[in-house]
């Protein structure tokens, strides 16, 4: 049984705190950061945001602006991000101490969600959260690094969640953050068993609960489809229909478990990486 004193908040970080920051108070470093108004929006393949030698990594040992996002983010609290924003809407559900709370900030390798959860741990510091513990993220800087990316937020959110799980509740902000990625969080989050699942949009006076509905999937026919690749990355598109039926092999390729290219078939990386993860529950 879980205490009710004990609280684990898992929080995606994404670059709101930057939008918003800009919006009300950016004309403050126009003249230091020329593109300030763009960071918020740029693509994680972008060379300004590549993580260390990006130029809006600067940013990063600039003291005078990350104290202003300290400073804007404490005082206008939800206003501020979206992380903020979920965070504290998860509290005001369920009542948590900040004090007996701990907040994992999961942000990507890039310079500006790096800003942003820098900022964000001191924030959320000053907000009374005295354990605040960020996770990097290699991130998905491109579509051929989408499937590598997944298979990093299956291993990262199933630790924290096995680490804490049947001790202390476990909540996810699904509010912030790339939302392919905090998609992704929220979909595992509630196959391993979390207790809730909350989003607020910024035009919300209150944060909603999403209706938990416990998920499962098939781990034996998994199984049967890994078993059809034999240890080998790719097989003919022929052999494959003949082992497991034209009309199964439609529906794991419309299911995204597999990937056809040109004359052979692949396995989507991050199923052995669920089967493992959906096994140790079992």
């Amino acid at each position: 049984m879980a205490s009710l004193g004990c609280a684990v908040y898992i929080s995606p970080v994404g670059t709101s705190l930057l939008a918003n920051f800009w919006r009300d108070r950016g004309g403050e470093f126009v003249s230091r950061y020329r593109d300030l108004s763009e960071w918020s929006r740029l693509s994680p393949n972008d060379a300004r945001n590549a993580y260390p030698d990006g130029s809006v990594c600067r940013a990063l040992e600039d003291g005078d602006l990350i104290y202003a996002l300290v400073d804007y983010g404490s005082r206008f609290r939800e206003r501020s991000c979206a992380e903020v924003n979920g965070v504290l809407g998860i509290q005001k559900i369920f009542g948590h101490s900040p004090g007996d709370t701990l907040l994992y900030l999961l942000y990507t390798k890039t310079c500006n969600t790096s800003i942003a959860a820098h900022a964000l741990m001191k924030v959320f510091s000053l907000l009374g959260f005295s354990r605040v513990s960020p996770i990097e993220l290699k991130g998905i800087a491109s579509v051929d690094e989408f499937d590598r990316g997944l298979i990093e937020v299956l291993d990262r959110v199933s630790s924290i969640i096995g680490s804490h799980r049947g001790r202390c509740r476990i909540y996810v902000n699904a509010t912030p953050g790339f939302k392919a990625e905090t998609s992704f969080v929220a979909l595992v989050s509630l196959l391993l068993g979390v207790d809730g699942v909350v989003y607020i949009h910024e035009s919300f006076d209150q944060p909603v609960l999403l209706p938990y509905i416990p998920l499962s999937i098939d781990v034996n026919e998994l199984k049967q489809l890994l078993d059809v690749f034999g240890g080998e990355d790719r097989v003919h598109i022929n052999a494959f229909i003949s082992a497991v039926d034209y009309g199964r092999y439609l529906d794991y390729r419309e299911r995204g478990l597999i990937m056809v290219e040109h004359e052979y078939v692949r396995l989507r990386p991050w199923i052995k990486t669920l089967i493992s993860i959906a096994t140790k529950r079992m």
